[in-house]
């Protein structure tokens, strides 16, 4: 039986460093880095699927995700053809 989960997804902008970092708060271990903004978000996207693969290849029990609590603002950019 499939299951659809959702993880939140915490992106940290570092001044100081550069770029991105990305994580999921209800999986330990699992995050990422990105130059940019939307590096960081497909990382992570990798980053999740290689870490749900390992814990069902060891046979380990998948973490349920943490509540997503208050607002939730993803930035998305969309190219478009726009007429003239």
């Amino acid at each position: 039986m499939l299951k659809t989960l959702a993880y939140p997804l915490v992106i940290e902008r570092h001044e100081t460093d550069g770029g991105y970092l990305a994580y999921f708060p209800s999986l330990p271990g699992c995050q990422t880095w990105g130059e940019t903004y939307e590096a960081a978000v497909q990382n992570a996207e990798e980053a999740l699927a290689v870490y749900i693969e390992t814990l069902t290849a060891n046979g380990d029990p998948i973490p349920e995700p943490a509540p997503i609590e208050g607002i939730v603002a993803l930035g998305v950019m969309v190219r478009a053809d726009v007429a003239a």
